[in-house]
């Protein structure tokens, strides 16, 4: 059986966390969100197709030909015309059955599973509002309708963008026209499966997680270390004797940690870090190769990219930080607010509701965060942006969706 993975997109609604790495190859808790899924499809296909465009060759010399015993083949989507022009682009490869998804959520082996009963299915979530999904209109197990972001209520069960077909389906695909949005849309073909009575839906049961804007990155890197069975214990590191730890703590080989140092409560330390005395590394927080924090520095529920410097005396709650930031001395950033106050986010344009409860702050690559800078909640530091000593920074601060990114390789 084969897979069709979908990760040609450009992902800007994660920026300024994506603007040099394609969302697939971003890592939480110690992989690449793609490798992630191909990890849940082991076992269950024998070869991946992977659809690539916006930074593509660098997914390609991230994976290789093979993972966990799934040969790997590529196609390019050169233009991005839809999801079903993206699927279109790898039909010629496909031989029979196939899964197919997008590259850049998360999703479970369990989920897929389920799905192999059926010759054609879909992976459905319920959601509260359906409005912001497309949705099916269901009798039984079978989907009879699908309508997107609807104005009236019809189901509360969204579409999460995983299938299980078979060859036929991708003949559809050359029938489908150009929707209003100037797409070729995979949808209108599930539609068509939904109208012969062919498709089935399955329940993801909190199998799916979609990672949309910079605060979802951060909640599934704390997902993916709370499924991490208690009591695992994984050091390979250089270790003064009097560390504090507690269960479920991975720290890779040539990491150091410093005497009095915490790390406690599913944490993940990469390789070739430096963790310093007293500093502490706690609640779900995963920490990129070659990463170095400082003394006394508190790291709560984070995201650290790789190459990453953490000045002295630091208190980072609900962060996600990307590769080779550098913070200085001092620096605070909380996710605290009082009761009721709503905190918003510009993305692309629009005011979108920042989840206040576990996010505080994205910084970009290559940032430069100034000694004793205070990042309000909510806070975005553009790639390769900088704070001024003291500066208190409340939205977004530099470029965040510069005119400039190259969108294929």
């Amino acid at each position: 059986m084969q897979a069709v993975i979908l990760a040609a997109g450009s992902s800007t609604r994660t920026f300024p966390l994506t603007v040099r790495t394609p969302k697939a190859l971003y890592e939480l808790a110690g992989h690449a969100i793609i490798e992630h899924n191909l990890r849940s499809l082991a076992g269950i296909v024998d070869e991946a197709i992977i659809v690539i465009g916006f930074m593509g060759e660098r997914i390609q010399r991230h994976l290789g030909t093979s993972y966990r015993g799934i040969h790997l083949k590529y196609v390019w989507q050169r233009e991005q015309l839809g999801t079903a022009h993206a699927l279109s682009c790898a039909a010629e490869k496909v031989c029979g059955d196939a899964m197919i998804l997008v590259g850049d959520d998360l999703f479970t082996n369990e989920n897929f599973l389920d799905m192999l009963e059926y010759d054609y299915s879909v992976l459905a979530t319920r959601v509260d509002d359906p409005s912001r999904f497309g949705v099916f209109s269901v009798d039984g197990d079978k989907v009879i309708g699908v309508v997107e972001k609807p104005k009236v209520f019809v189901s509360d069960l969204a579409n999460t963008g995983c299938y299980k077909v078979k060859r036929d389906f991708f003949e559809m695909l050359d029938k489908i026209e150009l929707s209003e949005r100037g797409e070729y849309e995979l949808t209108d073909a599930i539609g068509e499966l939904a109208s012969a009575g062919k498709l089935h839906w399955v329940e993801s049961n909190g199998g799916w997680y979609p990672i949309g804007y910079p605060w979802h990155l951060l909640e599934a890197n704390t997902r993916l270390l709370q499924a991490r069975p208690l009591g695992s214990f994984n050091v390979k590191s250089r270790m003064i004797s009097d560390i504090h730890r507690c269960v479920t703590v991975n720290i890779l080989k040539d990491s150091w940690v410093g005497r009095g140092a915490l790390i406690a409560d599913r944490v993940m330390v990469s390789h070739n870090c430096y963790i310093h005395a007293g500093a502490a590394i706690v609640n779900r927080s995963s920490i990129g190769p070659n990463a170095q924090v400082n003394h006394g520095s508190q790291i709560d529920n984070c995201c650290v990219g790789a190459n990453v410097t953490i000045g002295r005396g630091c208190l980072l709650t609900g962060c996600v930080i990307g590769d080779g930031v550098t913070i200085g001395d001092g620096v605070v950033a909380i996710n605290q607010l009082p009761p009721g106050e709503v905190v918003t986010s510009t993305i692309k344009g629009r005011e979108v509701e920042v989840d206040v409860s576990t996010f505080s702050a994205a910084i970009g690559p290559g940032a430069y965060i100034a000694p004793l800078t205070v990042l309000l909640p909510g806070a975005k530091i553009a790639a390769d942006g900088s704070t001024k000593l003291r500066e208190v920074v409340d939205g977004d601060r530099g470029v965040i969706w510069p005119a400039d990114r190259v969108v294929v390789e």
